[in-house]
């Protein structure tokens, strides 16, 4: 299915609807499509990782498993690695995400850092995007002291009690 069409308001509510039921939808929306966009994201890294994101929003095709969850990204168009992601595809799926689900584009950024982190940290190109004032990734994580890894901006996961608060929770 292409991204655009998924991202379609009514498309989009379907797939929510389908994915967490009629007792969350559309009452908790905005935590909803923050859950739904780590797993977007975090395909999206891997893709990025090895210089195969696609960059083109328009262009995307994108493979859901029988839940409404995103396995896999394809495109005929151009693709890229970390950098292009972020300046390229990111900012029109954050803003979509952002006005689909009523939810503050800081915390899907947040989401895409943190997904960032999690799956590549160690790398030091990653670690200095994480770490560049200026881009909306910047300081997504941090650790304290004690080892602790924390979060800049909450997911929004404590709202619903069968997800529960994230283990990196800044509340």
């Amino acid at each position: 299915m292409r991204l655009a069409e998924l991202l379609r308001p009514d498309a989009f509510d379907a797939l929510l609807l389908g994915l967490y039921g009629p007792e969350l939808m559309p009452a908790q929306r905005p935590v909803l499509v923050s859950q739904w966009s780590k797993y977007y994201f975090a395909l999206l890294w891997r893709a990025a990782l090895v210089g195969r994101a696609p960059l083109q929003v328009q262009a995307l095709a994108v493979t859901l498993d029988g839940r409404g969850l995103p396995t896999d990204l394809s495109t005929s168009a151009a693709v890229g690695g970390v950098v292009a992601v972020l300046e390229r595809h990111l900012p029109a799926i954050v803003e979509q995400l952002a006005v689909l689900g009523s939810v503050p584009a800081a915390v899907l950024w947040g989401n895409a850092g943190d997904c960032l982190e999690q799956i590549a940290g160690e790398r030091p190109e990653v670690q200095r995007l994480l770490e560049t004032p200026g881009n909306p990734l910047y300081g997504a994580v941090r650790y304290t002291p004690d080892g602790r890894r924390v979060r800049r901006t909450c997911c929004l996961s404590y709202k619903v009690e069968w997800v529960g608060r994230c283990a990196q929770c800044p509340l």
